[in-house]
């Protein structure tokens, strides 16, 4: 992981450097890949750290982060005025990241999926004594029929997100939901710039309206009546309703401005919600596959994104129906998963099979339940 960080700053300053276009345009491409992985790789890091119990807190503060970046971006641009000391600002807090990166132990969820069991007992101990806790020898005991380290488990790779009926299924639909939302919220902060108003000022309002997301997230997919699912979809249909509404409102109105942000709220608690529902729904041993695969799908929606804004020389109205119809449809589609609140993290591909697991789609809870059962790992 500490290459990654190297990277994306190498390249964040040869931005800033640019002798011509072309060195612009694939420097910023290279940065656009770089971060990827270090966001992805991070959040499934910092998830494995602690308790399941936890991942609902430790994921919304790992995407709040990206939230308080774009709130830093406006003033940051409004003192900063020349793009190259600029893109040269805004990369130098990668320096930072990697120095901090170097210090982090590996995954000790991912080492005893592996078999490494002595490390995963070593990673563990040491956290415990960081936390105050003497503790002098820690064991892990497995809970459950499979075993970690086996060769299925060790195999687990891109290829069981296709050939496993459990993974399949699930990665389908939270492909388009990760689509969907990428889509809607990057289609509205890009739209920022164009609407009414001080750029920079939009820049950071779009950016200040996701703080109030994330408590509401953590408060919502804790309670049993809400759940992951649940909460996800409903804020992915509101997303879309607030987006509807748009259209019923002359473009010059404040209270345009008033209805985007108010949709740009409803979707950055959906993805919150994705990032960290979608990490409890794949094993370790693939769940860095599993959320690689939603990360592509996801930038998708935002290469298509600033298009969207562009569309109103079709009709005013034509972003926000397209952001409504997207919004609408994936948090349909989005009911289909089965819920993970209070249910173990499945560890391994073999306990995909077991009751707790074996859902993929509420309706279809038989039929998988007896597809997944009929699956040996060799």
């Amino acid at each position: 992981m500490q290459h990654v960080p190297t990277h994306s700053v190498i390249f964040g300053y040869l931005t800033a450097f640019a002798p011509s276009y072309e060195v612009f345009a694939a420097s910023r491409l290279l940065v656009g890949l770089m971060n990827g992985g270090i966001g992805l790789v991070c959040f499934v890091l910092t998830q494995e750290y602690v308790g399941k119990s936890y991942w609902a807190m430790t994921g919304t503060l790992t995407s709040m982060i990206f939230a308080v970046g774009i709130t830093l971006f406006g003033p940051l641009g409004y003192f900063i005025q020349p793009w190259r000391t600029l893109a040269a600002a805004a990369n130098s807090s990668g320096v930072l990241i990697f120095l901090l990166s170097v210090t982090l132990p590996e995954s000790p969820r991912w080492l005893y999926s592996q078999g490494q069991t002595e490390r995963a007992e070593e990673v563990l101990q040491h956290m415990a004594l960081r936390n105050g806790n003497n503790a002098n020898k820690l064991i892990l005991q497995r809970v459950g029929s499979a075993k970690p380290g086996n060769r299925g488990n060790r195999r687990a790779g891109v290829l069981q997100l296709v050939v496993h009926p459990v993974l399949r299924l699930r990665t389908m639909v939270l492909m388009y939901v990760w689509y969907a939302c990428s889509l809607v919220y990057y289609g509205l902060t890009l739209g920022a710039s164009e609407t009414s108003g001080n750029r920079f000022i939009n820049v950071s309002m779009y950016g200040l309206v996701e703080l109030p997301a994330y408590p509401l997230c953590i408060y919502f997919i804790n309670k049993n009546w809400a759940g992951r699912r649940k909460s996800m979809s409903s804020f992915l249909c509101l997303a879309g309703f607030a987006c509807l509404c748009t259209t019923f409102v002359p473009e010059n109105a404040g209270t345009l401005l008033s209805l985007a942000l108010l949709g740009k709220l409803m979707v950055s608690a959906a993805f919150n919600i994705a990032y960290v529902y979608s990490s409890e729904l794949y094993p370790t041993v693939i769940r860095n596959a599993g959320l690689g695969v939603c990360s592509m799908s996801c930038r998708v929606g935002g290469i298509l994104a600033p298009f969207v804004p562009s569309m109103r020389a079709l009709h005013t109205s034509m972003p926000f129906t397209i952001f409504c119809l997207s919004g609408l449809s994936a948090g349909c589609v989005g009911l289909l998963l089965p819920e993970t609140l209070n249910r173990p993290a499945a560890e391994t591909l073999e306990d995909l099979s077991s009751p707790t697991h074996s859902r993929v789609l509420e309706m279809w809870v038989l039929v998988d339940r007896s597809e997944s059962e009929s699956i040996t790992f060799s």
